[in-house]
């Protein structure tokens, strides 16, 4: 199974847990019992998620988030009141989804008072669910979850790899570009990377500017060399909309990486505004090592250490020899190769 569609099962599993937690809580609530009507609930969180996940897409990126989250409401709860009417119009002998007053024909729904409670249900539970996964999804998994189960409150040392990106460039870009569409050109290019960041499991820890910083836990970033395949991935996305960007921009962008592994510190800092940042001595070194890559104009560089974790990565990727970087603040340098990705069927 790809890690895209582990993504995708995971994400309709989110939207039917949630749907029935806050289910549940209705129910209760209400004194009611917990039964057969949690699997009508579980369905329909899965329903909201494939409706979610395979039907909206991208439809509402180009509204403001209240409206987009408004948008999927009134969607979700349209089509799912009109799955109820279908099932009603198709079989209408086994409809037996109120306890009493069963309706006989397809207008008589429309004049019970079961209906609206329900409509009301649906409405309330499903836009909690689809409020809850969206503010996961902006947050991002690692800083939601380590926000609600508290985590980070107090430092935390971590096995995590380090992926720091950057725009080769991007100062000139901005001055010819203007402000307001260079930024429209820096989201277009992040967006475009969405595939390659899913599919190799990277957590996008923060954007700076025109530099995005990756990282992985240990564990899962080297697994199928995901970390060293993710740059790579970008690139060919990239090259694959290289005509468009041309077309809209007047240029195709181009990145310089480094990556680096180890212990890192986890922290939430900050009281009015709060994030969990990550420090430590493989932060300092990844930042130099980037430096380093600009100096010597290369695509990417890796350091030797992180290298030594990947013991599969000469099977696909050519490894220049090791140099040394000067890392300032560091007692030791930091040995490095500038590292590519041989081409398939090579």
């Amino acid at each position: 199974m790809t890690a895209l569609t582990r993504y995708k099962l995971r994400k309709l599993a989110k939207y039917t847990l949630v749907t029935v937690a806050v289910a549940s809580a209705f129910i209760l609530y209400s004194g009611g019992a917990l039964d057969a009507q949690l699997g009508a609930w579980a369905l329909l969180g899965l329903w909201t998620g494939v409706l979610e996940e395979y039907f909206f897409g991208r439809r509402f990126r180009a509204l403001a988030i209240p409206l987009q989250f408004i948008g999927k409401v009134l969607l979700v709860n349209l089509l799912t009141i009109a799955l109820i009417l279908l099932t009603f119009a198709f079989n209408s002998d086994t409809f037996n989804w109120f306890s009493y007053d069963q309706p006989q024909k397809v207008q008589q729904l429309f004049l019970m008072r079961q209906l609206y409670t329900l409509m009301l249900r649906v409405v309330i539970i499903t836009s909690i669910a689809l409020l809850v996964v969206q503010v996961e999804e902006f947050m991002g998994r690692r800083l939601f979850f380590g926000f609600l189960f508290g985590r980070y409150e107090r430092p935390v040392a971590e096995e995590r790899v380090v992926l720091t990106l950057d725009l080769v460039g991007s100062t000139g870009l901005a001055e010819r570009m203007g402000d307001l569409r260079y930024f429209r050109f820096i989201n277009t290019t992040y967006s475009l990377m969405t595939d390659a960041v899913l599919r190799n499991e990277a957590d996008i820890h923060k954007y700076v500017g025109d530099e995005v910083i990756f990282t992985w836990p240990m564990k899962v970033g080297v697994r199928y060399e995901n970390c060293l395949d993710l740059f790579f991935d970008i690139e060919e996305r990239i090259a694959q909309h290289a005509e468009v960007l041309r077309g809209e921009f007047g240029m195709v962008p181009a990145f310089r990486a480094a990556l680096h592994g180890g212990r890192v510190i986890s922290a939430q800092i900050g009281h009015t505004k709060r994030s969990v940042e990550l420090s430590g001595d493989v932060m300092n070194s990844v930042s130099r090592m980037l430096g380093v890559a600009k100096d010597m104009k290369v695509d990417m560089l890796i350091s030797s250490e992180m290298l030594g974790r990947l013991p599969h990565a000469h099977d696909r990727f050519s490894i220049g020899p090791e140099m040394v970087a000067p890392v300032k603040g560091r007692k030791r340098e930091v040995r490095v190769h500038e590292i590519g990705r041989f081409k398939k069927g090579a």
